[in-house]
């Protein structure tokens, strides 16, 4: 008989903390700068 430390985790969609919301909106943040820098660049 083994024993196995393996949990299975939640949703990763539902799991919220301070610290993932932080960066998940950081992350939303650069890569709309991004696209709008790259849109900015290609309309020129």
């Amino acid at each position: 008989m083994s024993k196995s430390n393996v949990i299975d985790l939640s949703d990763p969609d539902t799991f919220t903390d301070s610290l993932t919301e932080l960066l998940r909106t950081g992350a939303r943040q650069l890569i709309e700068q991004a696209v709008e820098a790259e849109l900015a660049e290609f309309v020129k």
